[in-house]
């Protein structure tokens, strides 16, 4: 009988994360909103594979037999290029990023004759694995190593990552000066969390916590803490999951494009970020600023604020006076119509500013060049090539 935790943790979190992995895949957008979703992705198969390993039900579905065993080489690189692309959003994919996902092609590749071949091999290695009572401690001639040595190795790996994840936060903060900022504080708060997951996830590899890991433990969820914390994320701050909020969020990361205040506190950080929430999901759900109708008084009176908090907001939060902040809006949104679009990418600059509510071809020019110091035919240039 599963427990309101399982039903919760088994159903309705792997049904969660699967949407939102599903949403950011599809949507075309930054290699950062890619890299959240294919974590969300993966965090939802190991939900569901850890669900029909435990409970007595591997011996049932014996086909599911090590199917999440090179999962746990390709989530780590994939949250390490998550917090890179973060942090970085213009740089180009390099051989070393490639490199990272090699042990999860090799594994792969020598358990494909397990995961192709007879059902009577599964079988036997589930016998196996009852026997032991263990998924670690069993024996096994399947993998090259041990699957003991297998998850020593993971969790190796994982800690690599982890601690690599953790110092390029730590430098990006030191090297431009930051204090608080919501996606920084995320970040921050996603790595450190990676690293408290992996004192757990050497405590069940060692036997310390799980003893029985053939069922459900509360290990399982210490494990996937960081996790839990990028799902709390979009729950909080659902505007994310659109392209063009996620895209002005990151930006708004590059030191090229931000001046913090001296007087950066947590009080006024907090009561901004709230402004801020209800700000992006008017411009997501209403577009105002398509039909002209997002000056500053009309767009604080629809928020619920004054419209000198509505100002504050947007210079505190993304370091932008409103008109800027408007413009960042109709920019991004332009180059989400182009890249979904093909009739976009043949407008003429005059009607890609008419459609985008800049009412003039010179407005979007003067737009582009003062928010990225760039032509407008040069910035959608890059763009489409992206």
């Amino acid at each position: 009988m599963l427990t309101i935790v399982e039903l919760f943790y088994d159903f309705v979190i792997s049904t969660l994360v699967g949407l939102f992995g599903l949403h950011l895949i599809t949507k075309k957008g930054m290699l950062a909103s890619k890299f959240l979703g294919l974590y969300f992705l993966i965090f939802c198969f190991r939900i569901i594979t850890a669900y029909f390993a435990t409970g007595g039900r591997l011996i049932q579905y014996p086909q599911l037999c090590n199917l999440q065993s090179p999962i746990h080489f390709l989530a780590p690189p994939v949250g390490l290029l998550f917090i890179y692309f973060m942090l970085y959003p213009q740089r180009k994919w390099q051989l070393w990023q490639t490199l990272l996902f090699i042990p999860f092609v090799l594994h792969t590749a020598e358990l494909l004759p397990f995961f192709f071949g007879p059902l009577e091999n599964k079988v036997k290695q589930v016998e196996l694995i009852m026997q032991s009572k263990s998924l670690i401690k069993f024996k096994s001639d399947v993998m090259y190593f041990s699957p003991q040595v297998m998850a020593i190795l993971k969790v190796i790996f994982t800690t690599l990552n982890a601690i690599a994840s953790f110092l390029l936060v730590l430098h990006f903060i030191r090297k431009n000066s930051y204090k608080r900022s919501f996606v920084i504080n995320w970040l921050l708060a996603y790595t450190s969390l990676s690293l408290l997951s992996i004192v757990f996830i050497i405590a069940y590899v060692m036997g310390i916590i799980g003893f029985n890991n053939l069922q459900f433990s509360y290990a399982d969820l210490l494990m996937n803490l960081a996790a839990f914390l990028n799902v709390g994320v979009v729950l909080y701050r659902p505007a994310l999951l659109d392209t063009m909020t996620f895209q002005s969020l990151v930006d708004r990361l590059q030191p090229e494009q931000r001046h913090p205040e001296p007087d950066e506190d947590a009080e006024k950080l907090k009561k901004y970020e709230g402004f801020a929430q209800r700000l992006e999901e008017y411009f997501v759900a209403q577009k105002p600023f398509l039909q002209g109708e997002a000056s500053l008084d009309s767009t604080a009176k629809m928020v619920g604020i004054s419209a000198r908090e509505l100002s504050r907001t947007t210079q505190y939060i993304y370091e932008l006076n409103y008109p800027d902040f408007v413009n960042s809006w109709r920019i991004n949104y332009i180059v989400k119509q182009r890249k979904q679009h093909e009739s976009w990418r043949a407008m003429s600059q005059e009607l890609l500013a008419e459609q985008a509510g800049f009412g003039s071809r010179q407005g979007l020019h003067n737009a582009i060049n003062k928010l990225h110091n760039i032509t407008p035919a040069a910035f959608f240039a890059q763009k489409d090539a992206e």
